[in-house]
């Protein structure tokens, strides 16, 4: 008889649909009381987790030899890592996190049924797993996971009475599985226009919690930088002539090909609480951050170069600062 456990006491590996966060192990214990079972075999299904339609099975997906009364152990994390395109963002307004696809960003557009057998039977155990795209540190990891689970640093409704006011920031939360009733699993979500708290002055940061949400946060001060560098290299005297026949003008030849430009911007908000600070500072780390100049602004897509949020003591709190650069340079050629 074939018998899976899961490593971690708590965690859930069933035919009972769970949540689990993609980026955490989640390895499973298979064991067979047949002495002459040697191969283990998983087929992989991948089901829409909003459509419930089941694509072809990935037919023994997964291999494993076995000892005699043996067992083995798989990560059923790293072989949905493997089937999930999750690291793709077309975003270009808050509307595009929250509508279309944009949830996928959030939870898996797949549901993963892992049916496990053995080379001396085809009876098949069933596994459904609904992974959450993130991660928790170890002091935040709960073996059970479930609609309850934090998938942001903080709530839609805390982040509204900051310094939000004028702009929307995207809300999502978990379904409650057991009392879904159309075969749609994809998370709620909602577009927040935030008219509480105050407005900020020098634009919002939007970013992709690591825990699977989204995070936003106004800010009150920026500085600007922007640079410029030359491309190419062509090898000149000391200057030319403008006519090639003679009676011509000197002048001094372009000695590179090309120049581009390039944009940075660092931002403040200052006093924030103890709890904001620790919220915020999980920036670090964060796959995609977006920088909202105004209210009726693009999402631009930024690199994070640094971020501070040092928490001190004395005023219990501190200021949060971030510093962005540009990926979308602009080039020129040179004739």
């Amino acid at each position: 008889m074939l018998t899976i456990t899961p490593q971690i006491s708590g965690q859930q590996a069933n035919s009972t649909l769970s949540y689990s966060f993609l980026m955490e192990p989640l390895k499973i214990h298979i064991t067979d009381s047949d002495s002459t079972v040697s191969e283990i075999f998983v087929d992989v299904t991948r089901i829409g987790t909003d459509t419930g339609t089941a694509e072809v099975t990935k037919i023994k997906y997964v291999q494993k030899d076995i000892n005699s009364l043996g067992g083995v152990i798989l990560d059923l994390s790293k072989v949905m890592l493997q089937l999930n395109d999750f690291d793709v963002y077309k975003i270009q307004s808050v509307s595009d996190i929250t509508g279309g696809t944009g949830w996928n960003s959030v939870v898996s557009k797949y549901i993963y049924k892992f049916e496990v057998y053995t080379n001396q039977s085809e009876t098949k155990t069933e596994i459904l797993k609904l992974p959450i795209i993130g991660a928790r540190s170890f002091s935040e990891f709960v073996p059970a996971v479930d609609y309850n689970t934090t998938i942001q640093e903080l709530t839609s409704a805390q982040l509204s009475n900051t310094n939000l006011s004028g702009y929307s920031i995207p809300s999502f939360s978990l379904k409650q599985i057991s009392t879904v009733s159309d075969s749609d699993y994809s998370p709620t979500r909602s577009t927040l226009a935030v008219t509480t708290g105050s407005a900020p002055c020098e634009g919002v940061i939007h970013w992709k919690s690591k825990l699977g949400g989204w995070m936003s946060w106004g800010m009150d001060l920026s500085t600007t930088t922007k640079g410029h560098s030359y491309t190419g290299k062509i090898n000149t005297g000391m200057f030319k002539s403008t006519s090639f026949s003679g009676g011509g003008n000197p002048y001094v030849e372009a000695n590179y090909t090309g120049s581009t430009s390039t944009f940075s911007i660092s931002l403040k908000h200052l006093s924030l609480s103890v709890e904001e600070l620790i919220a915020v500072s999980e920036i670090n780390g964060t796959p995609a951050i977006y920088y909202q100049p105004s209210a009726s602004s693009a999402l631009e897509l930024m690199k994070l170069k640094s971020a501070s949020a040092p928490i001190k003591s004395l005023i219990q709190g501190g200021d949060f600062s971030v510093s962005l650069q540009r990926i979308s340079n602009t080039s020129n050629r040179v004739k």
